[in-house]
């Protein structure tokens, strides 16, 4: 397995000789400045016991189509969906990229976690391939051994204080990471902005045909809280999705994403929802399953009043902040979940916690309830909402409904480019 990382020849920094994933970082660094100033909208709108929000909520990316998922433990700014062919060893690139402080800010924060393909090189086998480091077995490798071979193989070590080695990943034939900076940044000889880059990359035993990319940009002061945040959460989240099917059970047809699609406004469609039985009810999407409601409705905004963000990730996650707001102020809601969900590119806002009961006439009489709820921004100024509702001490943050209220999709889009798409 050659040298696989794009970026080597980007500035990076390094950590010293421990290795950083076998350590791990303790405590919980602040989150940098640049970051919070690119949310101070966020935090401005959010309710006093919950604008931790602002800059702390995990975007969770599912890609059903290219079978793989991942967690950032952050908000984004900004985010971009790439697909596209590369003249290189990679052949096809596909992935997400974030940035997590605005263009505004100094400090520049990226992350990209790509798929692209492992095809081998110098007529070796794809087991070969996937199991060496430039033609060394890779089982047992020390990080000295690691950096010294790569070292013998690269100039990337002139410029660059580099550390790095494999890792132990569940489900992966090999995972390895490393981490650069340089020179100049510890010697202080350079008055330009100088970024870390982190990379960890997995080769899958499920997938041995491709490989995952890791990639990650930051200012050097603030790598405890970048690397803690990539460690220990995104890394161990990622994990490969089967495809969506159908399936039968006690009889039932059970719909699942992407067998059956309800129009809810314009450009906007909800998957049928697995398990549950419509309601006839007159003018409503309605469905039940055992004691829980599904309810899902639509409204129109003015679209003044959404212009500066659509189709911007800020301007969507406002939405979802004046939702979440609204839940506390009106439904006096107690919020125990809040978080982004990009679901094949199409991004939604997912919230759980429980709430005085909204389908009771007197709010502030009624009895708490369970619910779970996604909103989405459409690309005509529509807003869709799907809302589950159950018994107190239901618990509604289950996979399985999960995945039914991120049912959401958009069939209209403002890109021209076939290679990305603006989240």
């Amino acid at each position: 397995m050659k040298l696989r990382f794009i970026a080597a020849t980007l500035a990076v920094m390094a950590m010293g000789t421990t290795s950083i994933m076998a350590e791990g970082l303790q405590g919980t660094p602040s989150t940098p400045i640049a970051i919070v100033d690119s949310q101070k909208d966020s935090a401005s709108i959010l309710p006093d016991q919950y604008k931790s929000y602002a800059t702390t909520m995990n975007t969770v990316v599912k890609d059903y189509k290219n079978g793989y998922t991942f967690t950032l433990p952050w908000r984004v700014a900004d985010g971009v969906k790439l697909d596209m062919d590369v003249r290189s060893e990679s052949e096809h690139i596909q992935g997400y990229s974030f940035n997590l402080a605005g263009p505004t800010q100094d400090d520049s924060y990226t992350v990209s976690f790509t798929k692209r393909n492992n095809t081998p090189q110098d007529g070796v086998s794809q087991k070969e391939w996937n199991t060496t480091w430039y033609g060394v077995p890779i089982k047992g490798m020390s990080d000295e051994e690691y950096l010294s071979i790569w070292r013998q193989h690269s100039n990337a070590f002139e410029n660059n204080d580099i550390v790095g080695g494999f890792f132990n990943k569940k489900g992966a034939i090999s995972a390895r990471w490393d981490k650069t900076t340089p020179k100049s940044y510890a010697e202080m000889t350079s008055t330009e902005p100088v970024q870390s880059v982190f990379e960890a990359e997995f080769i899958m035993d499920k997938d041995p045909t491709h490989r995952y990319n890791l990639a990650s940009t930051y200012a050097p002061i603030q790598g405890e809280f970048m690397e803690q945040g990539l460690m220990e959460h995104t890394i161990p989240s990622f994990e490969l999705l089967n495809k969506t099917g159908s399936s039968t059970i006690k009889g039932v047809k059970q719909f699942i994403s992407g067998t059956s699609d309800i129009s809810v406004a314009e450009g906007i469609k909800f998957n049928y929802p697995k398990g549950f039985i419509r309601l006839n009810e007159k003018g409503k999407i309605a469905f039940t399953k055992h004691n829980v409601r599904l309810d899902i409705e639509s409204f129109t905004i003015p679209v003044q009043a959404v212009s500066t963000g659509m189709p911007t990730m800020m301007g969507k996650q406002m939405l979802g902040d004046y939702y979440l707001k609204q839940l506390v102020e009106v439904n006096k809601a107690t919020i125990t979940r809040y978080e982004t969900h990009i679901i094949d590119g199409n991004v939604m806002f997912y919230l759980a916690g429980h709430m005085k009961n909204p389908n009771t006439a007197d709010t502030s009489a009624a009895a708490p309830v369970s619910f779970a709820a996604t909103i989405i921004l459409g690309n005509e100024g529509n807003v869709a909402v799907a809302r589950m509702i159950g018994p107190a001490g239901t618990s509604l943050s289950t996979p399985e409904f999960i995945d039914v209220l991120d049912g959401f999709k958009l069939t209209t889009t403002l890109n021209t480019n076939p290679s990305s798409q603006v989240l």
